[in-house]
């Protein structure tokens, strides 16, 4: 099918919450819309705003519904303005017509394996010409007649002819405010593993840090998570094609990249040959111009020896793991359906740090999850203050409707969540501190992402190999940086650029950074 309509150009206005994946999302979304010539503008000055949802915890999804309401504002008073939801709060049908029907507003619904139906959305519903509002589109069927696109009454959508069955998630809405299925939607089949993931990257620019999803999906079924349903089962993207796009990333300015998975080391098991992490992270390691390669996030069980040895001895891979334990009780990890033992977690542990010298550990944790009891909570406690972890991500447990766990008793009092929340924090800084603190007189190798001012001054930023942020401050008037005690460092800091390893020495640590001085090498 050809179109005889050519792509507008106008601005957009990408909006994102949630975990490192959709950041991703976002960013191959901003690249498709750059390749087409749009505009980066903020949300005022957006033709097109899109939204990149999460639903793992309600606070997010709360912030997208907030958004949503003051954008049926914003377009009650613009008719040039297109709205598009993508992310974790697309599920399926019936979550998409309860979203359309409470905001009829949006345009268009789609996840970031229909990526690909935004250039012939974008033909069809957006001119740049004041006061015209949407355009109509023919299109050519394989015949060479032309036909113009015909809205489907609004009631078909939720109960399609046998003839024609809807898409479960690319759906938009005519000019006159009938929805309508678009035909170029994808439409899956049932337990369709095709990933449909938009694969041609041509941003004009890129960070010298970048997210690269390698496995899309999770296969695991933890009692409170959303992300199974929202994101479908494991598949992972052939080796090759990951290759091919880290060359791209790397070839428009990343330095570092960082592979994500919500079980990475679940790559490979549904690809012919079984190619596990390590395989991927050897080929990627070929690649010229790439210094470091990072990963996220681990599942304890899918971690095997060889796999951990393997990683360690890759002079690329940084020496960092975030791997989730969530709860330090045996009893709340079985309510979570976690799949593991707190002593399969410890002997974990102790191989990382054994077989991987210098190894940075970071986690996440649940506080509050359906009957957790105090002393199930000190379990917890005990265990962060046993391992020591460099870094706690800590959550509060919110229901997510659609989950096991939602059909439980939300016992724990929010005040009781709260208290029990600031209790790990407050754990997790002092020793945070304590570990940062062995930092100060190392020489670190750091990766400059970028710059920023504190207190009036320009510093530069970065992260060492173990994920560890780290701060240090711009040259003086000479080009040069001095010490403390006046010795120079003899670095010329006016010459660093963004993706520059440079090396730090730590003269002071946080619980949350260290800062330090460049010195020549």
């Amino acid at each position: 099918m050809t179109t005889t309509a050519t792509i507008p150009k106008g601005k957009y206005h990408i909006w994102t919450v949630g975990c490192q994946m959709n950041q991703a999302d976002s960013q191959r979304i901003q690249s498709m819309l750059d390749e087409l010539g749009w505009e980066e503008a903020s949300l005022e000055q957006a033709n097109l705003v899109v939204l990149n949802t999460c639903s793992v915890r309600q606070a997010p999804e709360e912030k997208a519904h907030n958004l949503l309401v003051r954008l049926k504002q914003m377009k009650e008073r613009r008719s040039d303005l297109l709205i598009a939801l993508m992310g974790c709060m697309i599920g399926n049908q019936k979550t998409i017509d309860e979203l359309t029907r409470r905001y009829p507003h949006i345009d268009l619904l789609f996840k970031v394996e229909q990526a690909d139906i935004l250039p012939r959305f974008l033909e069809e519903r957006w001119t740049p010409i004041s006061g015209a509002g949407c355009l109509d589109i023919e299109y050519q069927d394989e015949s060479g007649q032309l036909h113009q696109l015909q809205p489907l009454p609004l009631e078909a959508e939720g109960h399609p002819q046998q003839s024609q069955p809807a898409p479960t998630i690319a759906t938009s809405l005519n000019r006159s405010g009938q929805r309508t299925v678009l035909p170029m939607a994808i439409t899956p089949r049932p337990g369709e593993r095709v990933a449909h993931y938009p694969t041609r990257i041509e941003a004009r620019y890129v960070a010298p840090t970048a997210w690269l999803p390698v496995i899309l999906g999770c296969n695991k079924v933890c009692t409170y998570c959303i992300v199974p349903y929202r994101r479908g089962r494991e598949r992972s993207r052939p080796l090759e094609e990951v290759y091919a796009e880290a060359q791209s990333l790397v070839a428009k300015g990343a330095r570092e990249l960082t592979l994500l998975g919500q079980t990475i080391e679940a790559y490979g098991l549904d690809l012919p040959g079984q190619p596990d992490l390590a395989d991927l992270m050897e080929k990627l390691s070929e690649i010229e111009g790439l210094t470091r390669i990072r990963f996220m996030t681990s599942y304890p069980r899918h971690m095997t020896d060889r796999m951990i040895q393997r990683m360690a001895a890759l002079p690329k891979v940084c020496e960092h793991v975030n791997i989730p334990v969530q709860s330090g009780d045996d009893a709340v990890l079985r309510r979570m359906k976690r799949g593991y033992t707190i002593s399969e977690y410890r002997e974990l542990i102790a191989k990382l740090r054994a077989w991987w010298p210098g190894v940075t550990l970071s986690t996440d944790v649940i506080v509050g999850f359906c009957g957790e009891t105090e002393e199930e909570f000190q379990h917890t406690l005990d265990l962060l203050e046993e391992i020591r972890f460099d870094v706690v991500h800590v959550a509060a447990y919110s229901p997510r409707p659609g989950t096991v766990a939602a059909r439980w008793a939300d016992d724990v009092p929010l005040a009781e969540k709260k208290r029990r929340l600031h209790a790990v924090e407050e754990l997790q800084a002092r020793i945070a501190l304590e570990l940062n603190q062995h930092y100060v007189g190392r020489v670190e190798e750091v990766l400059i992402e970028e710059s920023n001012t504190l207190h009036g001054r320009r510093q530069w930023k970065g992260r060492n190999r173990g994920n560890k942020l780290v701060y240090f401050p711009p040259a003086d008037d000479e080009g040069h940086l001095s010490f403390h005690d006046g010795r120079e460092a003899g670095v010329d800091l006016e010459a660093l650029r963004p993706g520059d390893l440079v090396q730090v020495r730590i003269e002071r640590a946080t619980a949350w950074s260290l800062q330090g001085c460049a010195v020549a090498v």
